[in-house]
C-alpha cells in the first residue's frame, strides 16, 4: 500500500514538473511573441506620438479656395488631436468601455472580475478588456478569440502604458476604432454620420451614438438598424449618467432626442474629375501610391471651382445643341442639317449604350485654363462625363492640332525681323519630297495673291504658312514651339506649320502663355503646395513661377496684336469679343484650328489675365464633325463658341475699368505707318479701302509708295499668279 501512495505521489509530482514547464514555456512563447509584435510596430507608436498612430490616413484634396475636392484613401481617416475632440467623447468611451482607465496599468484585474460575474449572470460575452487593450489588439494583433491573443493583448497593452500617458493613449485609440460605414476613427466618424461636422462639434447624443458603435459597427449602424442604434446610444447615456459624468437631466433630455444622423459615405460620393484624376496622379507619380492612399498628405490645389463648373458648362451647352437628336418612342434619330450628322448623343449613351462595356461614341470636348501670370491651372475638362469615360482628353490625347498651330512658325518670323506688315505670296506652291510631291492648299480652296503677315495669319491662309515655315525654317520654328511649351514631339516635315504634329489642350495652352505675358514661357501647375498630415510642408508652388523668355517683348507685342486681328477680323469674328468694345474691357487674341477631314476643332484665345485652350471631336479618329447637311464643323463653328461662352462666363461680372492689359513694346522698337495690304508699299488715295495702318519693327516699314493703285490705273481685282510674280519676287520683304 506504501509503495503505491508512493508511486502515486511520484506521478504526480513529475505531471507538475511537466505542467509548469509546458506553462512557462506557453506563457515564454505568449511573452516573446507580444515583444516580436510590439517591436515590429513600436517605431509607428513613437513616430507616431501625440499624432495618433495611423497605420493609414486619407488624403484630402483643395481647391484654390480650401474647399474640399476630393480624398483618396484605403480607410476613411482623419488623424485628430485629442483637444480637437468632443469632450463627451472622452467621457462616454470611459464610462462605457474603461472606467478605471486612468488608473490601471494597461490591464484592469477589477474590470475583468466584473466582466466574469456579469457573463455567468447573464450568458453575454463580455471581455472586459481595457481601451490601451483594444488600442493593442486593433494595431498589433489578428481579431481572433484565442487564450494565446488575449495574453498577448494584456503584456502590449502594459507595454504601451509604460511608453505613452493617458492621454496619448486615448488619442491614439480615438484615432484608430472603426465605427462603420468606411470611418476610421473619431473624425471620419463625425463626418460620415452628421453632415461632415468635425469631431470637436460632436453634441452629447451624437457622441453616446458613437461610443457604443465600436461594440458592432454594423449590427448598430444608424441606416441598418436605427432602433437598435437608438436604444445602444441611450444605454451609453443610462452609462455616463450612472458613472457621474452627465446629470439625470441630462440623460433624459438627451434619450428624448432623435438620432438625427445625416449619413454621408464619401467612399461612395467622391466627386472625382478630370482635374482631381490629374492632381492624383501627380501626386502618385512624385511621391508614391503609399504617401496618397495611407499617409494623409493635405494637397491644395490652382483649381477655381467657378471656372471649372463655367468650362463643363460651355462644353455641354454647346455639343448638346451640335448633337443628334434621339427619339425614344420611335427608336430613330431625328433630322436636322444643323446638327450632327453621326447618329450619337451623350443622351442616348445614358439611356442606352451606357450598358455596354465599350467607351462611349459621343462626340468630346476638353478645354484647359491656365492664369498666364502664375501658370496655375485654373480649369480642367478632359470630356463630357467622367463616369463613362476617364480618358483626360486635356493631357492624354495626342491630337492633331491644325492652325492653332500656326502662331509659333509666325512668331518665330517676327523674331526673325519680319513684320506684321510684311507681304507674302499666297499663291500654288509645290514641295519636292523627293520622292513625290506635295501641294498645299487654302481651306476656302483658292489663292489670294499678295497678302500682309497679318492677313495670312488671321484668315489661316495655309500656303502662306507654308511659305512662312520655309522661309524661317522647320526646324527653327520647332525649336520656339517648344521653347514657349509644346511637349510632344515634332516631326520636321513640311507640313508643321499647318499642325501636321500630335498635342494636347494643356500643352497648347501652356505654349501660347507667351502671347500673353510679353514673351514670358511658364511652366503649368495644377498645386499650390502640399503638406504631410503633421503639417510639414513638401512641395510649395505659392511663389509663381518668374517665367522664362522665349519672345522678345517687343515681338511677342506684335504677335499679341496680329493674334488679336483674328478675333477683330479674322476667323473668330463670330465671338463679337469686340462689339461695342472688347468684353469686360480685356482685348483678346486666340488662333482657329481645324485639321483638313475635320476630326479636330480647335480654339487657343487668351486674354491678359487667362489662357484657355478648347478641343472637339470624337476618340475615334475615323469619325467626321459634318452636319447632316454635309457642311463641315471648324474650330470657328464648334471650338470657338465654347472659349466664348466660357470666357464670357468667367467674366459676366467683372469691372471692365480694372481689366489688365497686354504688355506694349520696348519703346522706340515699333512704328506704325499706312500700308496698301495688297502689296505692302506705303498706301496713296488710290488704294482706298485697301489701306490700313499697320505696325513694323523701327527701320523696317516699306519707303516705297504703292504702285498698284495709282490715279490712273485704279485697282484690278485679277490676282493670278501671273500677275504677281513680279510681286513676289519684287515686293516680298521676307516672302519666298
Amino acid at each position: 500500500m506504501k509503495k503505491k501512495l508512493t508511486a502515486v505521489i511520484y506521478w504526480l509530482v513529475i505531471a507538475g514538473v511537466v505542467g509548469l514547464s509546458f506553462g512557462a514555456g506557453f506563457l515564454y512563447r505568449v511573452w516573446n511573441d507580444s515583444a516580436v509584435a510590439f517591436r515590429q510596430a513600436r517605431g509607428n507608436l513613437l513616430v507616431a506620438g501625440l499624432r495618433g498612430s495611423e497605420p493609414v490616413s486619407a488624403t484630402r484634396i483643395y481647391d484654390c479656395y480650401g474647399n474640399q475636392l476630393a480624398t483618396a484613401f484605403v480607410e476613411n481617416r482623419y488623424p485628430v488631436t485629442l483637444d480637437q475632440v468632443s469632450p463627451w467623447v472622452i467621457r462616454g468611451f470611459i464610462a462605457t468601455e474603461d472606467r478605471n482607465f486612468y488608473s490601471h496599468g494597461g490591464v484592469d484585474l477589477q474590470g475583468i472580475s466584473r466582466s466574469m460575474v456579469h457573463n455567468l449572470r447573464t450568458g453575454d460575452r463580455h471581455g472586459g478588456s481595457t481601451i490601451t487593450q483594444q488600442l493593442s489588439r486593433g494595431l498589433f494583433l489578428v481579431q481572433d478569440q484565442t487564450f494565446q491573443r488575449k495574453l498577448q493583448e494584456a503584456f502590449i497593452a502594459m507595454e504601451i502604458e509604460r511608453q505613452f500617458s493617458k492621454d496619448e493613449i486615448m488619442e491614439m485609440y480615438l484615432n484608430q476604432i472603426y465605427f462603420g460605414s468606411g470611418a476610421y476613427g473619431i473624425e471620419a466618424a463625425a463626418r460620415t454620420y452628421f453632415g461632415g461636422i468635425s469631431a470637436a462639434e460632436l453634441t452629447l447624443s451624437q457622441s453616446a451614438m458613437l461610443v457604443r458603435m465600436v461594440k458592432n459597427p454594423s449590427g448598430f449602424n444608424p441606416l441598418q438598424n436605427p432602433d437598435r442604434c437608438l436604444t445602444q446610444r441611450n444605454l451609453a447615456l443610462y452609462m455616463m449618467a450612472d458613472y457621474g459624468v452627465i446629470t439625470e437631466q441630462q440623460k433624459q433630455e438627451t434619450s428624448e432626442l432623435p438620432l438625427g444622423v445625416d449619413v454621408h459615405r464619401y467612399e461612395l460620393e467622391q466627386d472625382w474629375d478630370y482635374f482631381t484624376e490629374y492632381v492624383r496622379q501627380y501626386l502618385v507619380g512624385r511621391y508614391g501610391w503609399s504617401a496618397v492612399y495611407e499617409q494623409g498628405l493635405e494637397v491644395y490645389t490652382t483649381l477655381d471651382p467657378f471656372m471649372q463648373e463655367s468650362a463643363r458648362l460651355a462644353i455641354d451647352s454647346i455639343l448638346t445643341l451640335k448633337e443628334p437628336v434621339w427619339d425614344s418612342l420611335t427608336g430613330t434619330w431625328l433630322e436636322d442639317p444643323e446638327r450632327l450628322g453621326y447618329e450619337s448623343s451623350w443622351a442616348r449613351w445614358q439611356a442606352v449604350e451606357d450598358t455596354t462595356s465599350g467607351a462611349p461614341d459621343y462626340i468630346q470636348g476638353a478645354l484647359v485654363a491656365i492664369d498666364p501670370t502664375t501658370g496655375y491651372i485654373k480649369a480642367m475638362v478632359g470630356g463630357r462625363d467622367f463616369q463613362d469615360s476617364e480618358f483626360n482628353r486635356a493631357v492624354q490625347s495626342r491630337r492633331q492640332p491644325g492652325s492653332s498651330f500656326k502662331p509659333f512658325f509666325y512668331a518665330e518670323a517676327i523674331e526673325q525681323g519680319w513684320s506684321p506688315g510684311s507681304v507674302i505670296l499666297d499663291q500654288p506652291v509645290v514641295i519636292d519630297l523627293n520622292p513625290g510631291s506635295w501641294r498645299p492648299r487654302n481651306y476656302d480652296h483658292e489663292f489670294h495673291g499678295m497678302v500682309t503677315l497679318r492677313e495670312a495669319l488671321a484668315r489661316s491662309f495655309n500656303v502662306s504658312a507654308v511659305r512662312v515655315g520655309n522661309a524661317v525654317g522647320i526646324e527653327t520654328g520647332a525649336a520656339r514651339a517648344t521653347a514657349m511649351g509644346i511637349s510632344s514631339r515634332l516631326p520636321i516635315v513640311h507640313s508643321l506649320p499647318l499642325g501636321s504634329c500630335m498635342a494636347n489642350p494643356l500643352e497648347m495652352a501652356r505654349a501660347y502663355i507667351p502671347f500673353a505675358t510679353g514673351g514670358l514661357a511658364r511652366n503649368s501647375t495644377a498645386i499650390l503646395k502640399v503638406e504631410d498630415r503633421y503639417g510639414n510642408l513638401l512641395e510649395s508652388n505659392e511663389q509663381p513661377d518668374p517665367g522664362r523668355r522665349v519672345l522678345s517683348v517687343t515681338g511677342a507685342y506684335l504677335m499679341n496684336s496680329m493674334l488679336q486681328s483674328i478675333l477683330r477680323e479674322g476667323t473668330a469674328t463670330g465671338a463679337h469679343w469686340y462689339w461695342g468694345g472688347p468684353f469686360a474691357g480685356r482685348e483678346a487674341g486666340g488662333k482657329t484650328g481645324t485639321t483638313s477631314d475635320y476630326a479636330d476643332a480647335w480654339f487657343v484665345g487668351f486674354t491678359p489675365d487667362l489662357v484657355a485652350s478648347v478641343w472637339v471631336g470624337y476618340d475615334n479618329h475615323v469619325i467626321r464633325m459634318r452636319l447632316q447637311n454635309g457642311r463641315g464643323q471648324s474650330g470657328s463653328s464648334i471650338a470657338l463658341p465654347i472659349w466664348n461662352g466660357f470666357m464670357r462666363r468667367v467674366f459676366a461680372d467683372a469691372d471692365p475699368s480694372t481689366a489688365p492689359e497686354f504688355p506694349g513694346p520696348v519703346p522706340g522698337e515699333v512704328e506704325e505707318v499706312v500700308i496698301c495690304r495688297v502689296t505692302g508699299q506705303l498706301a496713296n488715295a488710290a488704294c482706298a479701302e485697301h489701306a490700313r495702318s499697320e505696325l513694323f519693327w523701327t527701320g523696317t516699314a516699306p519707303t516705297v509708295t504703292c504702285e498698284l493703285h495709282t490715279d490712273s490705273t485704279g485697282f484690278e481685282a485679277d490676282t493670278t499668279l501671273g500677275e504677281f510674280t513680279d510681286f513676289d519676287r519684287t515686293f516680298g520683304q521676307g516672302g519666298v
